[in-house]
């Protein structure tokens, strides 16, 4: 029988056994887009395509009741349910001759047509399209499963004295891409209020037969499962579709909210799918599609954190209270274009991503574990909570760049897609490359964005000079006089390019941040008078300077320079300040040092350790920076200052 034969067979079936098909409405046939809707007349929004009742479901329930393959009621428990439904797709393709769905079955893909989900991925060219996608380490996790199905199964079966010889494992896939590009939720045969599923076989006489299940003591997953609906499934799917499922006692139908003149497909929407789903799913992607999405997980959290987490986030762990990387995994969606707001990117990450990210943070910064209730929030408008936004920014994007590299080097060394496999995996791993660069640009865009001219407020990521030029412009230019005078006494030289060359960037740097902080706050400066005269020194370092306590918040809050002791620096952390501690008094030693804080009696190792060198490792990082000489980008060691004004 032809493929038009096979649509006018199916049709005939479906109204003889209860279905309704709008009558403007058949089943063509395409050898490029396989059986699918098509309107033979106009149709309006509103108008029902079909109409499926429950009897022509299939689905596990019915291999239950089936009297011709008892083997699946009687070796119920042997199966899991997704297998079981598997198994009896199988039977009946097999058996078809006297199958109840044969004309259904005449018109699905056979097993040796061209299947594109990425199980039948068989060949090494094939797979290697794959290579660095979410949907590779998927797949081969579910066929690992899929696999352990299949074996079980035939033993059950062969126990039971059925000849599991046509039982390939390609027809076990097969059974597997049907349920998994065709099939609807068992949502839509669910019964309301009742204990009872009523499922259907065929009696003697040939006719369907109703049979209830009593499923009340039946655990949840056996009432989570795929549901086949014939004719239902042979709809193509489109992200601008809009459509009506409407699943009433006994019947699930579909209607159409949008005109379709003659001649036109009748498309259904499956949903918001990504082209990871449509791939593992139905084998096919759409390009730039608007759903699509990159996971990505989380390694586990120091064992300590994990503590506190278990407490406030069971979530994340499994039965066993153990860390579930897979639980942690999180799906980025694709981004719009960057605005004038670059803080906004983080509107559109996935808050509790967010949340873990900053728990971490403030682990490495050895500060107390808290909860917060309203992570987003905390991190977007609270002064302690945006100070932590460039890292979440930062780690992030060090988590994505080497998946980035990874499939942009799988890109650069591909042909032109060899088949449809080849052309469904290269759209999806352009989209997963896409949605990448477009959070690492988007993030950024925000990191950037705290490159500021001193004038302007705000925190802010600021190089060596950047800081020496912010500290002139809010206190005085001859405010940092000393400070240099002194580095060029140790060091022969106060030009920024030769220290770095020289490796004593990081060292200025720290002992830059100290030696602000002591002229903020040396004794017998009046924070009101540094407001009125110089523009507000303190917030060079600070968040505020209300209420007299400036002094204490001007530095970070992992910063404790009211009790810093020495177990809580590492050794080689403190041996560094012991050598800086040591510049710090010859240069005090020097005329040059004058009445400058060069000489102040606060200075110690702790104090170093604790502020400027707490500052340099958790706010610093190096990042690209507009040249010295105002040509082109270079990179340079910054630090972030949560400075509001």
């Amino acid at each position: 029988m032809d493929a038009a034969g096979k649509s006018q067979a199916l049709e005939d079936w479906f109204r003889e056994h209860g279905g309704y098909l709008n009558p403007s409405v058949n089943i063509a046939y395409s050898h490029e887009a396989g059986y699918r809707w098509k309107a033979n007349a106009p149709l309006t929004p509103g108008s029902k395509i079909t109409t499926v009742p429950h009897s022509l479901a299939l689905s596990y329930l019915n291999a239950l009741v089936d009297d011709d393959f008892p083997v699946f009621r009687d070796r119920r428990h042997d199966f899991k349910i997704e297998a079981l439904g598997f198994f009896y797709l199988m039977a009946q393709y097999i058996h078809r001759e006297r199958s109840f769905w044969r004309p259904y079955l005449d018109t699905l893909p056979s097993p040796d047509s061209d299947l594109t989900t990425p199980l039948w991925f068989d060949d090494a060219e094939d797979l290697g399209w794959l290579h660095g996608t979410d949907v590779l380490h998927t797949m081969l996790a579910r066929r690992e499963v899929y696999e352990r199905y299949y074996k079980d199964g035939l033993c059950t079966l062969r126990s039971s004295g059925v000849d599991t010889t046509p039982y390939t494992w390609n027809l076990f896939r097969w059974s597997i891409t049907m349920f998994t590009s065709r099939s609807f939720s068992s949502r839509a045969i669910a019964p309301q209020e009742s204990k009872y599923w009523t499922t259907y076989k065929m009696n003697t006489q040939g006719w369907r037969q109703t049979v209830l299940l009593d499923m009340s003591h039946a655990p949840a997953e056996d009432l989570d499962f795929s549901v086949l609906f014939p004719l239902q499934d042979a709809s193509n799917h489109s992200n601008d579709a809009h459509v009506d499922w409407s699943f009433d006692p006994g019947r699930f139908s579909i209607s159409i909210n949008d005109p379709v003149e003659a001649g036109g497909e009748v498309l259904n929407n499956y949903g918001w799918k990504g082209n990871d789903e449509l791939l593992m799913g139905y084998g096919f992607c759409i390009p730039d599609n608007p759903y699509d999405t990159v996971m990505l997980t989380l390694k586990p959290p120091p064992e300590d954190l994990q503590k506190d987490l278990s407490r406030v986030h069971p979530c994340y762990f499994t039965a066993g209270e153990q860390w579930s990387s897979e639980r942690a995994t999180f799906r980025l969606r694709r981004l719009a274009p960057a605005g004038p707001e670059a803080e906004r990117i983080f509107q559109n990450l996935p808050e509790p991503l967010l949340e873990l990210l900053l728990y971490i943070l403030r682990w490495e910064r050895g500060l107390p574990f808290e909860f917060q209730e309203l992570p987003l929030k905390y991190l977007t408008t609270r002064p302690t909570g945006r100070h932590y936004l460039p890292h979440v920014a930062r780690m992030i994007v060090q988590s994505l760049m080497p998946r980035l590299q990874k499939l942009q080097d799988v890109a650069s060394h591909a042909d032109d897609p060899r088949n449809n496999k080849q052309r469904q995996a290269g759209i999806y791993r352009s989209g997963q490359i896409e949605i990448i660069q477009a959070t690492i640009a988007g993030l950024r865009t925000f990191t950037r964005s705290l490159l500021k001219p001193p004038m302007v407020p705000g925190p802010r990521f600021v190089t060596l000079e950047g800081l020496l030029q912010l500290w002139s412009h809010r206190a005085s230019a001859e405010t940092a006089i000393p400070f240099i005078a002194g580095i060029e006494a140790v060091s022969g030289t106060a030009d920024v390019d030769q220290l770095r060359q020289a490796g004593w960037e990081e060292d200025v740097m720290i002992l830059l941040l100290c030696y602000i902080y002591l002229e903020a706050t040396r004794p017998g400066h009046s924070q009101r008078s540094t407001v009125s005269e110089h523009g507000d020194v303190a917030t060079v370092l600070g968040l505020s300077h209300e209420n007299g306590s400036w002094a204490e918040e001007a530095v970070p809050e992992y910063v404790d320079l009211a009790t810093p002791r020495t177990e809580k620096q590492d050794i080689g952390v403190l041996d560094h300040a012991s050598g800086l501690m040591e510049l710090v008094a010859t240069v005090a030693g020097r005329p040059e040092a004058g009445a400058s804080m060069w000489d102040d009696d606060r200075w110690c190792v702790l104090m170093i350790a604790e502020l400027g060198g707490k500052m340099l490792r958790f706010d610093s990082l190096t990042m690209m920076v507009p040249g010295s000489n105002g040509v082109g980008e270079e990179a340079r060691l910054v630090v972030y200052l949560h400075a509001y004004m």
